[in-house]
């Protein structure tokens, strides 16, 4: 896919979010957060140790469930920029340009991942709890925005219009933390959640935050979420793009 066909596509988008400044609004919404929590999570400790419970080593597990916001947000405003797309048929105009199917699909593919790692990268350290280098936040983020793809894709697939589509969001939100209760289970039995591919970034994050090795993790997130994103695309294209 050329630059310039990517830099085209991106002005569509932020044509669409500045008609809509709502959808503009919730990508700030993950800095919001981490600075709320960066408030938030120390006072509840301190009130917490007076009680004798200590709120620390429950911190990798909060910050894998806001490992997944970001991601999550992105996914749902592109997902909804996809809805306005196929509801105004822009998606059944794609057919008659120059640009490939495949094409528009990769960027849409590549768009949430650039643009849900970045805002990870920003955002989690600024929540200021189990902290990570760069070096291992980068590619842990990076596993976990593909996440952002795949409920972008997902959106429009599953949701008849807009107000469907916020219930399939509440519905995937969902279904993208259940894996935080594998922090509970010890032993193998926790990998059941793998089948989710949310898991896999949030048990490297774990991994990470108690010095072991998060490397497996990351690799086998990535080797998930590129399935979950190729089934996605693939029904997607046969769904929307290709539908007469």
């Amino acid at each position: 896919m050329s630059a310039s066909a990517w830099r085209a596509l991106a002005a569509a988008d932020s044509r669409l979010l500045l008609r809509d400044p709502l959808l503009g609004w919730v990508i700030l919404l993950p800095i919001g957060l981490a600075l709320l929590l960066r408030v938030l999570i120390p006072a509840i400790g301190t009130a917490l140790d007076r009680t004798g419970f200590d709120l620390r080593p429950f911190h990798p597990l909060i910050m894998s469930g806001y490992l997944m916001t970001a991601p999550g947000i992105v996914g749902m405003v592109v997902g909804f920029l996809l809805l306005d797309e196929r509801d105004g048929r822009t998606l059944s105009a794609l057919r008659v340009t120059p640009l490939s199917m495949r094409a528009y699909l990769a960027y849409r593919v590549t768009g949430p991942l650039i643009v849900g790692t970045l805002a990870t990268l920003v955002g989690y350290p600024l929540v200021g709890i189990a902290p990570l280098p760069a070096s291992v936040l980068v590619p842990i983020a990076a596993v976990a925005a593909l996440s952002a793809p795949t409920l972008a894709l997902i959106l429009p697939i599953a949701a008849a219009n807009k107000v469907a589509g916020f219930a399939v969001v509440k519905v995937m939100n969902v279904v993208s933390l259940l894996p935080t209760i594998a922090y509970f289970i010890p032993g193998p039995t926790q990998f059941v959640a793998g089948v989710l591919p949310t898991f896999w970034p949030m048990r490297a994050l774990w991994a990470a935050a108690a010095g072991d090795s998060h490397l497996p993790f990351v690799g086998v997130g990535i080797v998930v979420a590129a399935i979950t994103i190729a089934v996605a695309a693939a029904i997607f294209e046969r769904r929307l793009l290709l539908k007469p």
